[in-house]
């Protein structure tokens, strides 16, 4: 049986959805962020698959032409980071901050380039001022995006 939780998310006991009006919300807080700090980019730059579809509508949102995408696993070799310029300021976008992997590949690696990171959700409340959260769950329930299937067992 599912209900709503108070943060308004749809939850069961293992699983948290989120409805396409939750992600339009956060693609909102995120913009809302960025506009509020007056940063701009040239790039947004999703990481595949979850940031596919978040970088696409906050580059939407900021009017922002240029978007590209790369994988996970490219994060970690030499093709994505000889795509990047330094002459240029990105916005990488994924759908969630879980482990931080991601994260700590990618900012390992982009040391003398200007970005920010961003992501809808973040499972622990960071520290870190170069990343954009939409919001903060702090906890470890399962989160299934309304592009995923929602009958995961």
């Amino acid at each position: 049986m599912k209900k709503k939780n108070n943060n308004k998310f749809e939850t069961d006991l293992f699983r948290v959805y989120l409805s396409w009006i939750d992600i339009e919300n956060l693609i909102d807080i995120i913009s809302n962020k960025i506009r509020k700090g007056n940063k701009k980019y040239d790039t947004v730059i999703g990481i595949k698959n979850g940031g596919i579809v978040p970088a696409r509508l906050i580059s939407r949102e900021l009017e922002i032409k240029e978007i590209e995408f790369i994988s996970t696993k490219s994060v970690q070799t030499d093709e994505f980071y000889d795509r990047i310029k330094n002459n240029k300021k990105y916005l990488l976008v994924d759908e969630i901050y879980d482990t931080g992997k991601t994260f700590l590949a990618i900012k390992e690696r982009l040391k003398n380039i200007e970005y920010d990171f961003s992501c809808l959700i973040s499972r622990y409340n960071l520290q870190d001022d170069g990343i954009i959260i939409g919001r903060v769950l702090n906890n470890t329930n399962w989160i299934v995006f309304p592009w995923e299937n929602r009958n995961i067992k």
